[in-house]
């Protein structure tokens, strides 16, 4: 098992997140943690919602919508997944 930084997200959730990101990813860019949803991906707020929405449900999650606006990148959504994950299970 490889050492995780601090504020880093897991490798498994964020392949995960790739692979949920895959159908959303219109332009094609190259899905990586800095992929940025509004100016790599194109992402409007529909989008984002739906893509929220999918990732709530294969993570059995709810992301509150006030982390939205902090929400930029690939790695900020794995970052609030796993934070998200951690203060919902004991």
């Amino acid at each position: 098992m490889s050492a995780q930084k601090p504020g880093e997200p897991s490798p498994d959730n964020m392949a995960a997140l790739i692979e949920i990101l895959g159908p959303f990813n219109k332009t094609g860019a190259e899905l990586k943690p800095e992929t940025k949803f509004s100016e790599d991906l194109d992402f409007d707020s529909l989008v984002v919602m739906e893509f929220i929405a999918v990732v709530e449900d294969d993570f059995d999650i709810s992301v509150p919508l006030n982390i939205l606006p902090d929400i930029v990148t690939l790695n900020d959504m794995a970052v609030a997944v796993e934070k998200i994950m951690s203060d919902e299970r004991p």
